[in-house]
């Protein structure tokens, strides 16, 4: 279970604590911890659940996912980046949790596992404006064209890896960054081509965050400097149609 606590200053001195490196606990975003509410609020987590981080790395979202389901679930932490994928593997293993499998797979390879996920959880990469407080670097690699390009790796991501992915089951997308280009008209575009229902959820008032509507479908916003945490966005969707009957997957195979 996540535990929220504000640092006194933006210093790394937890990475010398002896606690950390046994895996007693992770430092993560506040904004990213929102995966919780987002999980309760949208499924059982009693249940035996076949779940998928598929842009794991470093590792924040796949040790709160392991926390959060149950031990007769499965958790597949995935990471495409090899050089990532083993800081995920380390992270992953100084958690301990028995029924998390680490892989480094692309996207696309996940459709050999047909209706196999009750969840998938994807941290898209992105453009990274949300990070623009934090990283002042990242404002100057920003750019229209690197939006652009973001947008398409994302819509390629959510396309390869759609069929896995059970007919009822989660979608949890997240990026950190605001536009709405890699955000609400990604989803957008993913609802023409398939049979999604935005779901929505409770946000109290007090928490800071922003919730958007863009025809008909929901996101969370996370604003600086209206949260204890940096930018973020969170959109939740739940597949409805089987893919046996997918209009996208006819698409795919006449291609």
């Amino acid at each position: 279970m996540g535990f929220f606590g504000i640092l006194p200053t933006r210093t790394s001195f937890f990475t010398l604590d002896p606690l950390l490196h046994a895996g007693a606990y992770y430092v993560q975003e506040a904004s990213s911890m929102f995966l919780e509410q987002a999980l309760k609020q949208s499924i059982d987590l009693d249940e035996s659940l076949h779940v998928l981080d598929l842009c794991g790395a470093p590792g924040g979202k796949s040790t709160h996912l392991a926390s959060l389901i149950s031990k007769d679930s499965l958790l597949v932490a995935n990471e495409v980046i090899r050089s990532r994928a083993s800081i995920l593997a380390e992270n992953v293993t100084k958690w301990g949790s028995g029924n998390v499998l680490v892989t480094s797979n692309d996207p696309r390879e996940f459709s050999r596992l047909p209706d196999f996920f009750d969840v998938m959880v994807i941290d898209a990469p992105c453009s990274g404006e949300g990070m623009f407080r934090k990283d002042h670097a990242a404002v100057g690699e920003w750019s229209e064209e690197n939006v652009n390009l973001c947008a398409q790796r994302q819509q390629r991501i959510l396309m390869d890896v759609w069929d896995a992915l059970k007919p009822g089951g989660l979608l949890i997308y997240s990026t950190c960054t605001w536009n709405e280009k890699e955000n609400e008209e990604n989803i957008a575009w993913l609802a023409a081509q398939e049979g999604v229902e935005s779901i929505k959820l409770e946000v109290q008032p007090e928490w800071g965050i922003i919730p958007t509507q863009l025809n008909g479908l929901e996101g969370y916003r996370f604003y600086p400097h209206r949260v204890q945490g940096e930018g973020f966005l969170w959109l939740l969707y739940a597949n409805l149609v089987s893919h046996c009957h997918s209009t996208w997957k006819k698409q795919k195979e006449e291609v």
